[in-house]
């Protein structure tokens, strides 16, 4: 009966709940980014997984009500997209073309890397996703027949890694523009890149928007082409 309990929704939905919401509690008590949500939940889901020896494929299909609400989570950035639309417009082209690049550069210099690294095929198959929010990411991997548990990992992590290091390095550079920053943490970042981005500005976190709703669309629209090449 435990046994069971353990490998269901009832025990996988609250679980991440609750270590998410533990995780917030942390990070604003603690005010650093070294401490965010998405690192300090996921490390206490992935330690009581392990001390229950629960497989994580068991842990995955129990949380599909969370991966169903992904998309619609998504889909809410567009509101703070919606109220700085006018700024950005002022943008323009500019902003337009560095999206673009930057989602077809994105990915293909992880490949590259990894393939000069010596790299298998599922691995360059996974990073092709990088640069692309989890739904989006998780739909193209089956597409493309890349690992689902392997393409979502790369993505958080690369969300993580992007949020956690990006303001701090553009600051370092001398880059103090919201717009900027936002198209950073929405191509490299995505989702998590874009809630970090919320956190600086409603026009960063709009630009994040922007920006990683355009690479999914690229990504979708192009990837699955040059891959059945």
């Amino acid at each position: 009966m435990i046994v069971d309990l353990l490998h269901s929704p009832l025990f996988a939905l609250p679980l991440s709940i609750i270590a998410f919401w533990l995780g917030v509690l942390l990070y604003r008590r603690s005010g650093t980014v070294l401490l965010h949500p998405i690192v300090t939940a996921s490390l206490l889901v992935f330690a009581i997984l392990y001390a229950l020896e629960i497989p994580y494929r068991d842990y995955q299909s129990s949380s599909a009500l969370l991966y169903a609400l992904l998309g619609p989570a998504v889909v809410a950035l567009a509101i703070p997209l919606k109220q700085n639309l006018a700024i950005i417009r002022r943008a323009g082209w500019p902003l337009l073309v560095t999206i673009v690049v930057g989602a077809l550069l994105a990915p293909a210099i992880a490949v590259v890397i990894a393939f000069l690294l010596g790299a298998g095929e599922s691995v360059l198959l996974a990073l092709s996703g990088k640069s692309i929010t989890t739904p989006i990411a998780l739909a193209l991997a089956e597409k493309i027949h890349a690992a689902l548990s392997l393409t979502a990992g790369i993505v958080v992590f690369t969300g993580v890694v992007g949020a956690l290091a990006g303001p701090p390095l553009l600051r370092g550079l001398g880059i103090r523009d919201d717009r900027i920053l936002g198209v950073v943490l929405g191509i490299n970042a995505h989702a998590v890149g874009t809630a970090r981005a919320l956190e600086i500005s409603a026009l960063c976190g709009a630009c994040a928007a922007l920006a990683m709703g355009l690479c999914g669309a690229l990504s979708a629209l192009i990837l699955p082409l040059i891959i059945g090449a």
